[in-house]
């Protein structure tokens, strides 16, 4: 299981680098966590992005990775120390490769396997309703959009906190492209913060937990606050009572 002090929380200079995993937030025993992982190969020009989100309402961003040099056997590594650190954290990975190779070294090198898995259909080959992840068709796209969507835009305020400014600018420039028919980044910008942070929206919605109830504990020196406050405000009644010609009982 991976040590708990082999990561340590974001330095302000780290926040907006895109090779170090950024930790917001430390696990917390009674709380699931999630991770979205859109992978890529290492070699090219795409990012694997790795979102962690804790399971608890709402959906709040603890962790994330966004690295283009990273390989598969590497990134599978750091994605397990992640997912054990973060309580056996549920993974819910894009599978189009290179996100099968990841699959592939979680379940076959280390064992993992509290992966997402398709539930099997009547009319469904047996054999594919046993692959883990989600391939991104364009209708698993619209799936998860639709989700993230209605996430975001609850009548009972936003359900899902960010603390990345790269995710939330990816955001901003993921749209339906017409000519390709197809969603995705705009010209000059990736899609992959997006993608693995809908993955693991959806991870935490199969799985939500309520919001921790905050019990506000007795304190002296809150009742002394509250008394000096009372004491001040019939201060000045009084005073103000006096300049009216007004007579006020104490």
């Amino acid at each position: 299981m991976a040590e708990k002090q082999r990561f340590r929380l974001a330095t302000p200079a780290e926040k907006n680098r895109v090779d170090v995993v950024c930790i917001y937030a430390h696990p917390e025993s009674d709380t699931r966590y999630t991770i979205g992982l859109d992978a890529a190969t290492g070699f090219g020009n795409d990012y694997t992005s790795i979102q962690i989100f804790s399971n608890r309402m709402p959906f709040e961003q603890v962790a994330w990775l966004r690295d283009k040099r990273i390989t598969t056997v590497k990134g599978s590594e750091v994605t397990y120390a992640l997912a054990k650190y973060y309580n056996n954290a549920f993974i819910v990975p894009e599978t189009r490769f290179p996100g099968n190779a990841y699959v592939d070294n979680l379940i076959e090198v280390y064992a993992y396997g509290n992966i997402f898995r398709r539930k099997q259909v009547l009319d469904e080959d047996p054999t594919v309703s046993t692959k883990y992840g989600i391939c991104t068709t364009e209708a698993d796209k619209h799936l998860l959009i639709n989700q993230t969507k209605s996430l975001m835009e609850n009548p009972d305020g936003p359900q899902v906190i960010f603390h990345d400014p790269v995710t939330l600018n990816e955001f901003c420039n993921f749209v339906y492209i017409e000519d390709k028919r197809k969603t995705g980044g705009t010209e000059g910008f990736n899609d992959d913060t997006v993608i693995a942070t809908m993955l693991a929206l959806h991870g935490c919605a199969l799985r939500p937990q309520e919001q921790r109830q905050t019990v506000k504990r007795y304190s002296h020196d809150d009742e002394n606050i509250a008394h000096q406050q009372y004491l001040m405000k019939n201060h000045w009644e009084r005073i103000a009572g006096k300049e009216k010609g007004l007579v006020k009982a104490i």
